[in-house]
């Protein structure tokens, strides 16, 4: 399926250029030369000479393809494909197609019973059509090639109602879950009630909901939610209020959530209350880039969210010790940013702390990578823990026009590492990202220190050197076998970079 997909998109490419389409070219190449600078293999080095080509043929407001093509100069005879999509466009319709990791904008249904990804995977492509229906309803049909999921929306507007239905089909299974909803707009509120059905169940299948949104100004918005989950749909019933307050230069939002699961009358329901508050001195940056973007400040900015979830109070110990859960402590969560100029147009700073703990050993963290070798890491692992803390800090220091340094420094500790899971697949070297799975340990640590300097030899050039030098701790490690209680890699890492 990949393979004719992408050989249709290349003969697409090719024709265009014999027609009366518009056809571009483009590209990236980069030439790194990674140094090893630990002691037992300091000197070695390994070159990479990665080239990604970018073909995009397109007639203007009819269609549009593009695709990306990757080699390296140390591999020979080694191609692989890249993010490639395809559009159409039409007065009945719009069609999409895509993969490699392109994104598209998520479809959803109102209270979010399901939705349709919107990434499309390495060998499995993603399909869109969307359209009006010559005004009389619009339409998404959604097909996920990885997951044989075929999603239907359909939606239409009539003055102050919206009326709708919604369809999931797995082509390869029994039953299809569906739901209908209608929103209505009443002045300052908007109301939402959705209800649905999974005929995969015989019984208990049924979901349902509403929610509300209330303006009460132009800087105040009270929100409200409600969903039902029968036991064989999700089995969840849970009930929501929040409110958001914004003005130009702060704003502060705030929920309060009560979930009960339906099916064990042994657990009691856990209460959720958050709030956060965001701060900027002035609004050269917008509120959602204030972090990405911080070397982009003229002032300063802050942000901090607290966050506690009350307990189930629920105590179960099977003969599977893989079964083995608790929940009889609360989980309490902090996270904290600020960014801002140090030195007006050279020096800008940022910095994050986040914490999080549950004395039962449930806290989840989904994006710690092990060391594996020379300037390789695993895939993001999944680590459940008693509690955590990281904090990091970097700065941006603009020392001419086109001489940038950037030095960061990462610290985290990870205590009582009850279990831990990592992916599966095989990555372009062969080795198992999956090594770790299993993991435990009575605690672990990780430090990483790092500095890069940049060089703009032109506006699509530029040379650099860094730095990168990382220590991860164990004590006690199980697991896996003759695993140390130390993790090391450092490097030094020089390239150069160019587009066109």
């Amino acid at each position: 399926m990949k393979k004719a997909l992408v050989l249709t998109l290349i003969m697409v490419l090719a024709m265009a250029g014999v027609a009366s389409a518009e056809v571009s070219f483009g590209g990236e190449f980069k030439v790194e030369y990674v140094v090893d600078t630990d002691k037992e293999t300091a000197g070695d080095g390994a070159a990479e000479a990665p080239l990604k080509l970018k073909a995009v043929a397109e007639e203007e407001g009819v269609w549009k393809a593009d695709a990306e093509l990757k080699a390296d100069a140390n591999k020979p005879g080694e191609l692989k494909v890249g993010k490639w999509s395809m559009n159409l466009n039409d007065d009945l319709f719009t069609a999409d197609l895509w993969g490699n990791g392109v994104e598209k904008s998520e479809v959803k249904t109102p209270l979010e019973f399901f939705k349709a990804g919107k990434t499309g995977t390495d060998d499995k492509a993603r399909m869109r059509l969307t359209s009006d229906v010559a005004g009389y309803v619009d339409l998404t049909l959604d097909y996920d090639y990885a997951a044989n999921d075929l999603f239907v929306f359909a939606e239409k507007a009539l003055d102050e109602v919206t009326v709708g239905g919604n369809i999931k089909k797995n082509l390869t299974e029994e039953g299809v879950l569906g739901t209908a909803h209608v929103k209505y707009v009443y002045g300052p509120a908007t109301l939402t009630g959705e209800v649905g059905m999974d005929t995969a169940e015989e019984e208990d299948n049924f979901l349902g909901g509403g929610k509300v949104d209330y303006k009460l100004n132009d800087q105040i918005t009270l929100k409200g939610k409600a969903t039902y989950k029968a036991e064989n749909v999700g089995d969840e019933l849970l009930l929501e209020a929040g409110a958001d307050y914004v003005e130009n230069l702060f704003k502060v939002g705030g929920t309060l959530t009560r979930t009960d699961d339906l099916d064990n009358d042994d657990t009691e329901a856990t209460y959720k209350v958050k709030g956060n508050v965001t701060y900027r001195s002035n609004e050269d940056v917008a509120y959602d880039d204030l972090f990405d973007d911080y070397d982009k400040l003229t002032g300063y900015a802050a942000f901090a969210e607290l966050a506690y979830t009350t307990a189930q109070d629920y105590d179960y110990a099977g003969d599977d010790k893989e079964l083995e859960k608790r929940d009889l402590e609360p989980i309490m969560e902090a996270t904290i940013k600020g960014a801002g100029v140090a030195v007006p147009d050279m020096v800008w700073v940022y910095g994050e702390f986040s914490y999080k703990s549950d004395e039962d050993e449930n806290v989840k963290d989904e994006d710690f990578q092990f060391i594996l070798g020379n300037n390789k890491l695993t895939d993001e692992a999944v680590l459940w823990v008693k509690d955590y803390f990281k904090v990091s800090a970097e700065a941006t220091v603009q020392i001419t026009d086109k001489l940038q340094a950037v030095p960061t420094v990462k610290y985290g500790t990870w205590n009582t590492l009850a279990q831990t899971k990592t992916e599966v697949d095989k990555d372009d070297d062969g080795t198992i990202d999956s090594y770790y799975n299993g993991l435990t340990a009575k605690d672990m640590s990780e430090l990483e220190l790092g500095a890069g300097l940049t060089y703009e030899l032109s506006d699509s050039s530029e040379v650099g050197l860094s730095y990168t030098n990382r220590t991860q701790k164990f004590t006690e490690p199980k697991g896996i076998t003759d695993m140390g209680k130390e993790l090391k890699d450092s490097f030094v890492k020089v390239y150069f970079k160019t587009s066109f």
